[in-house]
């Protein structure tokens, strides 16, 4: 990636994108980056979730004014993530202003989630996905998401641990619900268990509490509004035996946390069935979770973790995911 220009159009999402970004800046690339959207308000997500055309002229007003600030650079790639924005008319746009560029798409979400998605496909140079089904059904890349570098290393084996099972995330769909069983089995068992459910306002709250059967027995205690610290997520894993994974009900790719447990050498507890797929997957370390009837073995918890052979692990490392998505030769 040395000299290289890329002008990325991407959510700002946990620091996902700002991660990426470091590490092509580290292999000697040039970036410069804009929010997929014309900002991050609850209203413009709304707006362009659900096409409204009166919006539009703002949508191609942002890649428009992108594309000027930049007229000047000879960029080797423009490089989407996920975005909803970016159709036949923005990306006729984006090539008149930069011909040279290599325009290379990666879906961290589901295609059937996304408006026109499969419609876009052909507006790229190169498409890769972290869902399986979809790399499956449309011939794209299969490209699971990463760990980042301070999951590169395993944690150190503890002496005892805090927790038996911690679960740190949004509680969106039916994470409350499986949370709760999981924390009722720990309970059963005289385990102990952490979870930390996070919403962004109170509001999203009460909509869920309307809305969402799994929410019938989730009170208001029982959500943080208030995001962990990153180094505290860590300190919390170092010292759990499992983590628990619940991806959302219409997604089917894996979730980053899971990718970085196999950074960390974690036992995961899941209910991803499609986890099945993968190379690093081995019983031993990975409970598949019945969402309808969960169950967890005793064997599981108290058995050793088995080493993943250090060549699998390099595989869903950032360097690694940065590779593949411009084709960077080691």
């Amino acid at each position: 990636m040395r000299n290289k220009k890329v002008l990325m159009f991407g959510p700002s999402y946990f620091g996902y994108a700002e991660c990426i970004i470091a590490q092509m800046e580290a292999m000697g690339a040039q970036v410069d980056f804009y929010n997929d959207r014309p900002n991050n308000s609850g209203l413009c997500k709304a707006l362009v979730r659900y096409q409204v055309k009166a919006y539009y002229p703002t949508v191609v007003a942002h890649y428009t004014n992108a594309a000027e600030e930049n007229k000047d650079k000879d960029y080797d790639f423009i490089f989407v993530i996920k975005s909803e924005c970016v159709d036949a008319n923005i990306m006729k746009m984006l090539r008149a202003h930069f011909p040279k560029a290599k325009c290379i798409l990666y879906m961290w979400d589901g295609l059937h989630n996304i408006p026109h998605g499969t419609e876009r496909l052909c507006l790229y140079d190169r498409v890769l996905t972290f869902d399986h089904e979809d790399a499956e059904k449309y011939g794209l890349i299969l490209r699971p998401l990463f760990f980042r570098k301070e999951y590169a290393k395993p944690s150190a084996e503890p002496d005892h641990y805090d927790y038996d099972v911690s679960f740190i995330g949004t509680a969106h769909s039916i994470r409350p619900k499986m949370v709760k069983a999981v924390e009722d089995i720990c309970r059963a068992e005289g385990r102990k268990s952490f979870a930390y459910l996070f919403l962004p306002s109170k509001l999203v709250y009460f909509y869920n509490k309307l809305f969402n059967k799994a929410y019938r027995h989730i009170r208001k205690g029982d959500i943080h509004f208030t995001a962990i610290s990153a180094d505290e997520v860590r300190r919390i894993y170092d010292t759990s035996r499992c983590i628990l994974d619940v991806e959302h009900i219409q997604q089917r790719g894996l979730t980053i946390r899971t990718i970085e447990m196999i950074g960390m050498g974690k036992k995961l507890i899941t209910t991803n069935t499609g986890i099945k797929k993968y190379d690093f997957y081995n019983p031993k370390n990975i409970l598949i979770l019945d969402r309808d009837n969960p169950k967890i073995p005793p064997e599981f918890w108290d058995s050793p973790y088995e080493p993943i052979p250090q060549e699998v692990i390099n595989r869903y490392s950032l360097e690694s995911f940065v590779r593949e998505l411009f084709e960077v030769k080691e």
